[in-house]
């Protein structure tokens, strides 16, 4: 009898160690640690922990790549990107830059879109309605604060822009500065941009000798340090007739692509030389849209 229990043992341990070595479901005879068997295609978990779905050698993690049936379903959350964690990935089905739905990832901080038709793109809309100026190099004003327009012969910021769209492929981002116009590049590439001016008619109907009289539109791009990288100027002149016609309109405008480094600043300002005395500031022609900037990534 006790020969016979021992017997029983031994048959007990050997059986436990072919199940643990190899388990079928739906199948008798598993290739792999756990291979489960369907109608369809079957899933399997190899000796290293990968999963494969309809394949025996998977490559990665988790690996689908079997013929026509390697989707993957993503679902949506409304967790942050913080909660989410770094490298999460979600489905956000709200229309974007006429796009219905498409793929976030997380960063860490934020929820970064693919754009369904090509890679993210950021998109800075703003218009300016006022006459707030800063002069930030000695010139024929002093440095610092204005609000009665561009001063002359004085490199001069436009302020206080009316911020209308700052996206990065539909989802709302702050690169963008509207008090102090100044654009943050979040990455590495080429951007479009295009910024326009025009003064209000009786700041240029001064007399004098029009045809030595410039405005120049300027684009300036600087580096995370604040060190000037690029100044791209466009340079106007205006007709003689100006001072006796009051319905001409003076301005500039200045379109340019840039390459740009991640934390590279752009900001737009304004140089101009016309016949009024110094320390008088030249008011913008604020109605009809004349003062914008759009910037594109490209």
């Amino acid at each position: 009898m006790k020969k016979t229990i021992h017997t029983y043992i031994i048959l007990m341990v050997c059986g436990s160690s072919i199940a643990f070595a190899q388990t079928g479901i739906n199948t008798t005879n598993p290739e792999n640690p756990l291979e489960i068997a369907t109608a369809g295609e079957n899933t399997i978990i190899d000796n290293t922990g990968k999963i494969g779905v309809g394949l025996t050698d998977p490559k990665v993690a988790i690996d689908l790549r079997a013929g026509a049936n390697g989707a993957m379903a993503v679902g949506m959350t409304d967790q942050t990107a913080s909660e989410a964690g770094a490298g999460a990935i979600r489905y956000n089905p709200n229309p974007a830059i006429g796009v219905q739905g498409y793929i976030e990832y997380s960063d860490g901080t934020e929820w970064v879109a693919y754009h369904p038709y090509g890679k993210p793109r950021i998109v800075v809309i703003a218009e300016k309605t006022n006459n707030n100026t800063y002069v930030f190099e000695p010139g024929g004003s002093p440095i610092g604060s204005y609000t009665n327009g561009i001063q002359n012969r004085a490199s001069t910021y436009l302020t206080s822009w009316t911020e209308r769209l700052d996206s990065d492929s539909g989802a709302p981002r702050d690169n963008f500065d509207p008090s102090t116009g100044e654009f943050v590049a979040p990455r590495d590439g080429v951007y479009f941009a295009t910024f326009t001016f025009a003064l209000a008619n009786n700041a240029v109907n001064g007399g004098g000798n029009p045809g030595n009289n410039q405005v120049e539109a300027i684009w300036e791009v600087r580096n995370p340090s604040n060190a000037i990288l690029q100044r791209i100027k466009t340079n106007n002149g205006y007709p003689s007739d100006v001072p006796s016609n009051p319905g001409s309109i003076v301005g500039s405008a200045c379109t340019v692509s840039v390459y740009m480094n991640e934390g590279d600043k752009l900001r737009p300002f304004a140089w101009m030389n016309i016949d009024f005395p110094d320390g008088v500031g030249r008011t913008l022609l604020n109605t009809g849209g004349y003062n914008v900037l759009t910037i594109v990534e490209q």
